[in-house]
């Protein structure tokens, strides 16, 4: 077995603790806080709430991909529901923000779901977050050669690639 990881060494910065109010896209919501506080790379610590509606995908297997896996067509799930937890990254790609939100969910009936959070598709009733700012280094989200698909890439300020670590 190998060991192989692209990591880069920062601090924490600011850590802003917010409410998103009803009506609003959680990831939009994220992406406007960072934008307003002068953030471009941050780590979700804490997301809880409840969202009016969700639109996410999961893996699903996939012969033909590079890494067998491709994400499922976009789920739409209706709400009320309980958004148990979200976790992520935000990231800059191309001078935007592109956050990389998972997050779980229970419906009226107690069944959960979740995944990857399409930006858009997430509309609050209410959600209680902390954001931790991420200082010296960049966030990125670009296309990744080894799995085809597009990947994290934490950059240290004033390295030209992540650090390595390969066994």
């Amino acid at each position: 077995m190998s060991i192989r990881v692209n990591y880069g060494v920062g601090a924490f910065g600011k850590v802003i603790s917010a409410r998103i109010l009803m009506g609003t896209d959680i990831i939009e919501g994220i992406e406007a806080i960072c934008q307003e506080n002068d953030i471009e790379s941050a780590t979700i610590v804490s997301c809880i709430g409840s969202l009016q509606n969700s639109s996410f995908v999961y893996l699903i297997p996939d012969e033909i991909s590079k890494i067998n896996v491709r994400f499922s067509e976009v789920i739409k799930k209706e709400g009320p529901l309980e958004f148990i937890q979200g976790a992520g990254v935000v990231c800059k790609r191309d001078g935007d923000y592109e956050t990389h939100l998972h997050g779980s969910m229970s419906d009226q009936w107690g069944q959960v779901a979740g995944g990857h959070l399409i930006k858009g598709g997430n509309i609050v009733i209410t959600a209680d977050i902390v954001l931790a700012e991420v200082q010296d280094i960049q966030h990125i989200r670009k296309f990744d050669d080894e799995t085809g698909h597009i990947q994290f890439y934490p950059l240290e300020k004033g390295l030209q690639s992540p650090r390595k670590i390969e066994k």
